[in-house]
């Protein structure tokens, strides 16, 4: 494991916070349908951080020496207390991000090879936009739509409750 950039496990109420580090390019695990014991199994053996709004699963952690962090507040509070404590900078970078449904890596296609995703996004889409990320697991595809403004937007929001929190 790459101590500058450290890998995730996310609880079952914590599913948002989980998409923002998957936009952010952190491979980050989230099976809401996961018991405890299994959760501490992998987060142990995979050497991942537990984010858990928690307090007895955090207890559990701490005890056992993993690295863990108690997330409680608004969505957004949690976001910026997570990528403060991590030093996580809220800029999305889609050639860096890993897909916000199953957290596998993307490939950027452009030019000849959009050619890949034709099937899989409306004619209209595969038409108006020249690059698309293409989750090599799911077969997702992501592109800068209309939503990439309201990506930017809370991004901006997440900024500005770190820089309050800081202070």
């Amino acid at each position: 494991m790459n101590p500058a950039r450290p890998t995730f496990f996310v609880d079952a109420m914590l599913g948002r916070l989980a998409t923002w580090l998957r936009l952010m390019g952190y491979d980050t695990k989230y099976d809401p349908n996961i018991d405890d014991d299994d959760i501490l199994r992998i987060a142990e053996a995979e050497h991942r951080v537990l984010l858990t709004s928690d307090r007895e699963l955090y207890e559990i952690a701490t005890n056992r020496g993993l690295d863990a962090m108690l997330v409680r507040g608004s969505v957004d509070e949690e976001v910026a207390r997570v990528f403060l404590r991590f030093g996580i900078n809220p800029v999305v970078d889609p050639r860096a991000a890993r897909c916000s449904k199953c957290n596998g890596p993307l490939l950027e296609l452009r030019g000849a090879d959009k050619e890949r995703v034709r099937s899989l996004v409306h004619t209209q889409t595969f038409e108006h936009y020249d690059v698309f990320w293409l989750c090599t697991n799911c077969k997702s595809v992501y592109f800068q739509g209309g939503y990439w403004d309201n990506i930017l937007r809370y991004l901006a929001r997440i900024r500005e409750i770190m820089q309050n929190l800081k202070d």
